[in-house]
């Protein structure tokens, strides 16, 4: 499956970007704020295994971020635990680091969004973002996502508490 915009195409992750996904996903900038982390292209395979999963049992969709113009992989962006009975998800994404701050994630999400809406008739979209990170907050506060609360302390990464803000954005029409 794949969606258009003026500067990207998302297109299914599948196993050709395995190396990719490994580059974004153990890359200390990127795991900054990500909940997920690999330390070798091995163990890795968990996460494609992962994306798979989600298309398979329709609980989800992740699309490799591209750019049009090069098709070079900029990062991923996708949905995941699908409760059609609730009609909601939730949505995830991640560059790697030198596409940062060119406008792919605000062009990408409108894309998914549209999809989650349109095509899958979902009503409500949520995101989790940590605290701290702004950069990811500010792109969810642009697409019209409206901060409902945080989620204190729950979780704990490298052996420390964190925090989640939780966004969400609803089906209006």
């Amino acid at each position: 499956m794949e969606l258009r915009s003026e500067r990207l195409v998302l297109r299914t992750i599948s196993a050709t970007d395995h190396g990719r996904v490994f580059s974004g996903l153990s890359h200390p900038d990127v795991i900054r704020y990500y909940g997920v982390s690999y330390r070798t292209y091995e163990a890795t395979q968990e996460q494609m295994d992962w994306y798979a999963t989600l298309t398979h049992e329709s609980t989800g969709h992740w699309w490799a971020i591209r750019s049009k113009a090069s098709d070079d992989f900029l990062g991923a962006i996708g949905l995941n635990n699908i409760v059609q009975a609730h009609r909601g998800c939730e949505v995830g994404f991640w560059l790697l680091p030198e596409h940062w701050g060119k406008g792919y994630v605000p062009e990408a999400l409108p894309l998914v969004v549209g999809h989650a809406f349109s095509t899958l008739a979902l009503h409500r979209i949520v995101a989790e973002v940590e605290t701290e990170n702004l950069a990811s907050a500010n792109v969810l506060k642009r697409a019209g996502f409206v901060r409902e609360g945080t989620l204190r302390e729950c979780e704990v990464k490298n052996g420390r508490y964190l925090s989640l803000d939780v966004y969400a954005l609803l089906n209006k029409t």
